[in-house]
């Protein structure tokens, strides 16, 4: 039935044709309303587009040998505390529906939800794992004598993570406790031939950090900055103009088209001076050289071999370029190191009981969450100060954030006026922000995005003060030139017809397509691009900069703006449907791709089932038909989905 009522939306013309028969090309293509799109945009690290993920098997909570029935899940709930079945209060207090509120405390509420045929653990697919975090749960015992209850420690960054510990004692027995994992790191005092070591930690990142040696990262001169949103957008974008003039000959790859390159960003220096307080490190070891040894892995740098490193280097530089301390949920590894130092009773039962089976219910809570920061977790535990060594050793690495060039670099580095041969490409950067634990109306920015947030405020400040940012701040972005055969860039090219859907920052590369497509050939008549935005005077992205024939070929759709006559927003999705006969035609088109880049929440899953709806509709299909054609589509690189 829902199948049905979305493709009533999808208008039959003069050139549909059923049975999977080839249209004719659209004489008279519908003109958009402004009117739609969803509003998701990248994460990142939030904030760009990232081709990999981190994910720890020994933070997987331990899975019940066989999956209990709803009988014996019925008995287990009932004899839960209260604490860890919330039956009322959690959903009011926090947006997300945790882990452990689940139902009433009715048994037919458990068989309404499972079936009799279904096991328990579906039931809390939602948790990291099969059930644990229900069938270890504490039992109350506030009624023995020897019940010597926990006192939650008293402070904001405690209260700020939310956790619901249940009945939890000093002399709770707690099993499966994660094992304290091995230091795998030391500092050394110096080589004396090595004592003028000077670092530029503020500037660019240490040498040793590589993302592919040979190679180093190249620290990028700005030459331009500016924001392309405008006052009153939800989500700011700035615009960067990176000088590549002197980056480094790598073999013949160069910048193309709907490349990417990966940016190296630093913790914001106000963050790691924080963690140094809370550790107590005093200011004059900080910024002191030192020698680091590894005993193996990749650490510290990005994509290195995996063996024991000794380098030079400061306690400064390794929390700003090579530990990320912001972007990752807490580990039970970290938990466990932060228990092992914590000199408060009360402090450290609570982190071995994150650490253990029966704590995985509220170890899962703060996983699912909002990120919490390291120096959020410090505050928190406030008796816990772990040597440096030992918190480098289980904290993630800092990884590059990818961002896709947002024009063709052959035509920034001709932009007229450009002094002295100088070679450009071109980037948008979203501003991922997310609520700080310091204060109820606070935010912060996620690493990337943050840094170059900075880096444009202060290159739009200077000039706003007369003053030459080039000149006199030598602002510089570390970057590689990295994944240039990137979906978007290896199946770019030809001179067939292309629709491009795009939602927020998943616009940028689409306008290094238009202009490179218009600067080869006069085929505006062959590209059609379907952009969502919030609001089109705040939100739209390089509004006039698609070249003269910016009119003819873009659809700007607005989700926030309601028009008269709309009873609820519009989106990508149903302007897709709207333009199924586009759609239908470039599909079927020698040479004819339809590429889509964005959110895959929201955006990208819509955009899937409107093109579905269209291959039904135009082709005459059923569902799996129509799944199978955009599949046998993308697998000849027809249709092509950047999605993050």
């Amino acid at each position: 039935m829902a199948t049905d009522a979305r493709l009533k939306h999808i208008p039959t013309t003069s050139t549909s044709r059923s049975g999977g028969s080839l249209p004719s090309k659209p004489r008279d293509i519908p003109q958009l309303s402004a009117q739609a799109h969803p509003e998701h945009s990248p994460r990142s690290s939030g904030e760009s587009i990232i081709w990999s993920g981190n994910s720890s098997e020994s933070e997987a909570p331990l899975t019940p040998n066989t999956e209990p029935q709803v009988d014996e899940l019925v008995d287990k709930l009932q004899e839960l505390p209260a604490a860890a079945v919330d039956l009322d209060g959690g959903e009011k207090q926090r947006g997300r529906r945790a882990s452990t509120t689940l139902i009433s405390e009715s048994p037919e509420d458990i068989r309404r939800l499972l079936g009799d045929g279904e096991t328990a653990t579906k039931l809390i697919s939602q948790c990291c794992g099969g059930g644990c975090c229900l069938l270890n749960a504490l039992a109350p015992d506030t009624a023995s004598p020897t019940y010597d209850p926990i006192l939650i420690p008293d402070n904001h960054a405690f209260r700020s993570l939310n956790l619901r510990l249940g009945p939890l004692g000093l002399d709770t027995e707690l099993t499966n406790v994660t094992p304290l994992p091995p230091v795998n790191m030391a500092f050394d005092s110096i080589p004396a031939n090595q004592s003028s070591h000077v670092s530029p930690v503020h500037h660019q990142p240490p040498a040793y950090v590589q993302p592919h040696p040979p190679y180093q990262v190249y620290s990028a001169p700005v030459y331009h900055a500016r924001e392309l949103t405008k006052p009153g957008a939800e989500k700011r974008t700035f615009h960067f103009d990176l000088d590549v003039t002197d980056y480094p000959d790598e073999g013949g790859v160069d910048f193309k088209v709907g490349g990417a390159i990966g940016i190296c960003p630093p913790n914001a220096p106000e963050i790691v001076d924080e963690l140094f307080d809370v550790l107590c490190i005093p200011k004059f070891v900080r910024d002191k050289p030192v020698t680091l040894k590894t005993t193996g892995g990749r650490w510290p740098t990005i994509w290195g071999d995996d063996k024991p490193r000794e380098l030079v280097t400061t306690r400064r530089e390794l929390l700003t370029w090579c530990s990320d301390v912001q972007s990752h949920p807490a580990t039970k590894q970290l938990l466990r190191v932060m228990a092992e130092y914590a000199d408060a009773p009360n402090e450290r039962k609570i982190l071995l009981y994150l650490s253990s089976a029966q704590g995985q219910a509220a170890f899962c809570d703060l996983r699912t969450t909002s990120h919490i920061t390291t120096a959020q977790l410090l505050h928190a535990f406030p008796s816990s100060k772990p040597p440096l060594p030992a918190l480098l050793t289980v904290l993630n690495q800092l990884t590059p954030r990818f961002y896709s060039l947002s024009n063709d670099p052959h035509i920034s580095s001709a932009r007229p006026g450009l002094p002295g041969n100088r070679r450009l490409i071109e980037m948008a950067v979203t501003i991922h922000e997310t609520p700080d634990w310091h204060t109820d109306s606070a935010s912060r920015t996620g690493v990337g995005s943050g840094f170059m947030e900075r880096i444009a405020h202060a290159f739009i400040n200077a000039e706003n003060q007369g003053i030459d940012p080039r000149a006199a701040l030598d602002l510089r972005v570390p970057m590689f030139r990295g994944l240039m055969a990137n979906p978007l860039s290896r199946q770019f090219g030809g001179e067939g017809p292309m629709v491009l859907i795009g939602a927020g920052v998943g616009m940028a590369p689409f306008r290094g397509f238009i202009l490179n497509r218009l600067k080869n050939a006069n085929c505006a008549n062959k590209i059609w691009l379907i952009q969502g935005v919030r609001d089109s005077m705040v939100d739209e992205l390089y509004s006039g900069e698609l070249g003269d024939h910016e009119a003819e070929i873009k659809r700007v759709v607005q989700s926030r703006k309601f028009r008269p006559g709309y009873s609820e927003a519009k989106y990508v999705q149903d302007e897709v449907r709207l333009q199924a006969d586009i759609v239908w035609f470039v599909i079927n088109a020698l040479d004819g791709r339809i590429f889509v880049c964005g959110s895959s929440k929201g955006m990208g899953e819509g955009v899937e089932r409107a093109l579905t709806d269209v291959a039904m509709q135009k082709g005459g299909m059923c569902e799996t038909e129509a799944k199978e054609f955009w599949g046998k589509k993308k697998e000849d690189g027809q249709y092509i989905a950047e999605t993050w």
